[in-house]
């Protein structure tokens, strides 16, 4: 897989010209060209590209068998979308930095003592003097769980990085921008980074999954939302393929996953 940009939407304290964050991104860039398709493949990540399978055409499934796409239903005939996953794609990620010194993955970042210092008095008074008109309960305390990161690290000089693989559609990729934002205010960690695909590589993987192109035009706003953050980079890391093939053998694909969009390339 190749890493074809790392956008830096803010740095604070010029922490790109340190030798911690070289360190962090140098490990992030290694374990992502180390992906690759199929797995072990010295020729790099080298996927199908999406192709549409009209009713009658014939196709080969998972089992090695030669099928002929009857339109999935009597009434309305339609095609057969072929597209790869991403899960296994973040899977030999991950290994690959575990293997680097230091990174952990799914390591839970407390929110809870940022959240006591900024929470205020207005936030109350909000919820108190605006309640939702029902007879339902009266409206409680605000929800401050976001889930943990994918990957962490902290170096023995205290730099603390995060990451975040997308393997979701493009909400997911809002959410992680906004918590990685959150950490960076609250000064828990140092660096964030989101890995999204390019846009010639995400047509090709799991319906409407995150990609660069539609989040550069909220570049901006993090930009902005980064003037309150004292120290930290927050950053976006553009990745792609290395080739694309064409086929209608499932076994060439990438396996998909089975929630939201997934399903549309199974």
């Amino acid at each position: 897989m190749k890493l074809n940009n790392t956008f830096v939407i803010f740095d604070r304290g010029e922490l790109i010209h340190t030798g911690e964050w070289e360190k962090s991104h140098a490990a992030i860039a290694s374990a992502i060209a180390e992906v690759s398709w199929p797995p072990g493949s010295r020729d790099g990540l080298v996927i199908p590209r999406i192709v549409s399978i009209n009713p009658g055409s014939q196709y080969t499934n998972k089992r090695g068998k030669l099928m002929t796409w009857n339109g999935g239903s009597k009434k309305a005939k339609k095609k057969r979308t072929l597209r790869s996953g991403v899960v296994p794609l973040r899977q030999q990620f991950r290994a690959n930095l575990e293997a680097t010194s230091g990174w952990r993955a799914e390591e839970p970042l407390s929110f809870k003592e940022y959240f006591e210092t900024i929470r205020g008095k207005n936030e109350r008074e909000l919820l108190a003097r605006y309640p939702i008109p029902s007879e339902g309960a009266p409206p409680g305390d605000l929800h401050e769980g976001v889930g943990d990161f994918d990957f962490w690290l902290k170096s023995d000089a205290g730099f603390r990085t995060v990451v975040e693989w997308e393997t979701g559609n493009i909400s997911s990729s809002h959410r992680s921008l906004n918590k990685m934002c959150l950490a960076l205010m609250g000064g828990l960690v140092d660096a964030a980074v989101l890995i999204v695909p390019s846009f010639y590589l995400y047509p090709h993987l799991t319906d409407r999954i995150g990609n660069v192109r539609e989040l550069q035009p909220y570049f901006y706003f993090w930009g902005r939302v980064g003037q309150l953050v004292e120290r930290g980079l927050l950053a976006v890391a553009e990745v792609e393929q290395d080739g694309l093939i064409k086929s209608t053998d499932v076994r060439d694909f990438i396996p998909t996953g089975v929630d939201g969009n997934a399903f549309r390339a199974s």
